[in-house]
């Protein structure tokens, strides 16, 4: 344990400037990559999916698949339940919001829409089941295979919910489908290279104590 007095210049620069660039990194992401979709994919897809949706991703699917992998299921499942909870709140408040604005038909939202019992279902879903695949291991490919599947599965899992909902309502299952899929794809592929690099540094919970 380091004592008052004990300060390093590696406290400056993984306690400071490393979290800042991550930080600048996760705004600047969006506001720079969203004109370059819009020129790839005029009809939007690709910004719905990538940049209008990065906030769902990294609650629902990011953190959940992270904690799963780096510690255990019951860890996965649990960053699921809170992280799924709090966009589910954000999500029926924003459609709240939106009817009251009148930017939104009047279709019923409230608190007890199934879509916000399936994010939460989802996301502890995703990191549950990714951890569970993983055990323990610290493999890459088990991790990537780990995460490809809970993806797969939580995918299919959150488009049926989302077909059953009242407000998100569900017309073309091809296009719902891939609009949920793609994120849950890319990072299952993500996520493990992070835990990896992590596990390179010995920054894991499952070795502390």
């Amino acid at each position: 344990m380091s004592s008052w007095t004990d300060w390093k210049v590696s406290d400056i620069t993984w306690s400071i400037i490393v979290p800042l660039i991550v930080a600048f990194l996760i705004i600047i992401f969006p506001l720079e990559l969203a004109p370059i979709l819009l020129e790839i994919d005029p009809s939007y897809t690709l910004n719905a999916i990538l940049v209008d949706g990065l906030g769902e991703a990294i609650l629902t699917i990011g953190i959940p698949l992270f904690a799963g992998l780096i510690w255990n299921k019951f860890a996965g499942g649990a960053a699921g339940f809170i992280m799924g909870s709090i966009y589910a709140l954000f999500a029926n408040d924003s459609i709240v919001w939106g009817i009251a604005m009148g930017w939104y038909a009047p279709t019923g939202m409230h608190a007890t829409d199934i879509a916000n019992l399936g994010f939460v279902v989802s996301a502890m879903l995703i990191g549950y089941m990714a951890g569970s695949l993983n055990g323990g291991s610290y493999s890459f490919r088990r991790m990537l295979v780990s995460s490809l599947i809970a993806g797969v599965i939580c995918g299919f899992f959150q488009l049926w919910t989302a077909s059953l909902s009242i407000t998100q309502m569900v017309q073309d299952p091809v296009y719902s489908g891939f609009l949920i899929m793609l994120p849950k794809l890319v990072y299952a592929v993500i996520i493990p290279i992070f835990v990896t690099v992590f596990g390179w540094f010995g920054i894991s919970p499952k070795q502390m104590g």
